[in-house]
């Protein structure tokens, strides 16, 4: 009874062996052939954190620019006993206009990311110039209606403008509107 025992125990083991054997080599023959998918995906997943660190860093910027907007705004809808001093508004005004002349100022320096492809870099920079033209139109509205609209119009094309890269990286859009 042992050395029938021995015997099944010795087959069973040289039988999974075997096949292990025969599932290990497909692997390693399927593992050569995507070598270039592989790396392309590595670089689409390089691109795709590049864009995202990006952003960040870049809404963390619009929301500094864009706080003194928001205070003024803010300010503007108090009504009644709540209502602002017109000389507390002037200055929320005053800061308003300052923040965006300093957005103006500052985003052409902003550096698009040099791992993104020519075609998304270019994308990117379009899109920066929308938000320039953005806020340049934002200081000019809180003297003209009219140009607040158009600030709202510059920014959504600036949004949609960075969202085009992301439809063809296949992220979720952004809304950075939301986020300020």
């Amino acid at each position: 009874m042992k050395k029938l025992l021995a015997v099944t125990a010795a087959a069973l083991l040289a039988f999974s062996v075997g096949c292990s054997k025969d599932e290990a080599e497909p692997k390693k023959k399927e593992e050569a052939k995507p070598a270039a998918a592989t790396e392309k995906k590595d670089e689409t997943m390089a691109e795709k954190q590049s864009l995202l660190a990006f952003e960040g860093d870049l809404v963390l910027k619009l929301r500094s620019y864009h706080a003194a907007f928001n205070a003024y705004a803010a300010g503007l809808e108090k009504e009644g006993e709540e209502a602002l001093p017109k000389a507390d508004l002037d200055k929320l005004k005053a800061d308003a206009k300052a923040s965006g002349e300093k957005a103006v100022a500052e985003i052409p320096s902003i550096e698009v990311p040099s791992d993104l492809t020519e075609d998304h870099q270019a994308a990117a920079k379009g899109a920066l110039e929308e938000l320039k033209k953005s806020y340049e139109a934002r200081v000019a509205g809180l003297e003209d209606e009219a140009k607040a609209t158009e600030a709202d119009t510059l920014f959504t094309s600036f949004q949609d403008k960075l969202n085009s890269i992301h439809e063809d990286l296949k992220l979720i859009p952004g809304n950075f509107a939301k986020e300020l």
